[in-house]
């Protein structure tokens, strides 16, 4: 790990939960993530948006964005386990320029809203919902090698939902990012962040270096009939750290 003092001076504060104690912000010691971006139509991608003021990144004249991202937490303060997050990038309250993330730099600290965030345990589940009203549910959530593709198998009760693989790549260092995380409660928007450390990472815009397959589960249905199309871009980070916060706004619909 490049930084040894990543969680240096932040208050890890002790909260009592259930019959347990749990520690807020969540610090994730060690985690691999892998994601990639796709292409889908626009009006499409703005109806999975649940506000009006949520307007998806315009990453062409016609398409949006959804991005698929993969997590192995090796270690964290709510245990081990494997997440897959379905999400949209977003602009709040104002259409984004044309071609974010393409031909035009993406915003310095972006904001994705959650569609769906299967895990495989039960306490990752129910922390999730209860403290952030995260979109959470029970999965099977698996990874595996390849040469040099890494594939992340995601089903629920014997169903495939999907699997992601992606060219791992030739690895180079990458800063701290940072991303705003918005989930719904109700009528109003909750925000929460999540800092990632310094890295190595391999990252791709060839679309060759990406492989979707969509399952017969209803949430592979979802992406299916949204119109899912070509990859625009994947990463892979064998190795990071992470701070999570809980809910630091809430804002209405």
């Amino acid at each position: 790990m490049e930084e040894k003092d990543f969680f240096k001076g932040i208050a890890h504060v002790e909260v009592p939960w259930r019959q347990r104690s749990l520690h807020v912000p969540v610090f994730y010691q060690d985690l691999m993530t892998m994601s990639a971006q796709f292409l889908a139509p626009l009006d499409r991608v703005r109806a999975w948006l649940p506000s009006r003021r949520m307007h998806p990144l315009r990453v062409t004249p016609w398409h949006g964005v959804v991005n698929v991202g993969t997590f192995a937490y090796r270690e964290s303060d709510i245990g081990p386990y494997n997440e897959v997050s379905i999400s949209v990038p977003f602009s709040l309250d104002r259409p984004s320029p044309l071609f974010v993330g393409t031909l035009r730099k993406g915003p310095d600290v972006p904001k994705a809203y959650i569609r769906h965030l299967p895990v495989t345990t039960e306490l990752a589940r129910d922390v999730g919902i209860e403290f952030a009203a995260y979109p959470k549910f029970l999965a099977d959530i698996t990874f595996e090698e390849e040469g040099d593709w890494l594939r992340c198998h995601l089903g629920q009760d014997d169903r495939h939902i999907l699997t992601l693989a992606c060219r791992t790549g030739e690895a180079s260092s990458a800063p701290r990012y940072r991303m705003e995380i918005f989930n719904v409660l109700e009528d109003r928007m909750l925000r929460c962040e999540i800092t990632l450390s310094e890295r190595q990472m391999a990252a791709s815009r060839d679309r060759e270096d990406v492989r979707l397959d969509l399952g017969d589960h209803p949430v592979a249905q979802e992406l299916r009939e949204l119109g899912i199309a070509r990859a625009i871009g994947c990463q892979y980070a064998p190795c990071v750290q992470a701070v999570l916060t809980p809910v630091i706004e809430s804002l209405p619909i």
